[in-house]
């Protein structure tokens, strides 16, 4: 009797797993399907990076220029050989 029950398990867990495999199949043969009807992969990626490129950063604010020039001088380099000009009070 232990053979039999063991033996039943044992099926069921092979088509258990057969299904799976099975599942596996027909969603990889629709992905392959899906691949054929997409365009070169490189031409739609180039067409994806111009579209990101002309979008502004959302994180990054939108400046024409400084908003108080007084603040460039200290992120300006040194001027001349004098060594660094700038002041911290």
């Amino acid at each position: 009797m232990e053979l039999e029950d063991s033996d039943a398990r044992g099926k069921h867990r092979i088509l258990a797993e057969l299904g799976r495999v099975e599942e596996e199949v027909r969603f990889l043969e629709k992905e392959l399907g899906e691949l054929g009807q997409t365009d070169i992969v490189s031409t739609v990626c180039e067409e994806l990076l111009c579209l990101i490129e002309k979008a502004p950063d959302p994180l990054l604010p939108l400046t024409n220029g400084p908003l108080n020039l007084g603040w460039d001088r200290w992120f300006e380099g040194p001027n001349g050989g004098d060594g660094c000009s700038c002041f911290i009070l």
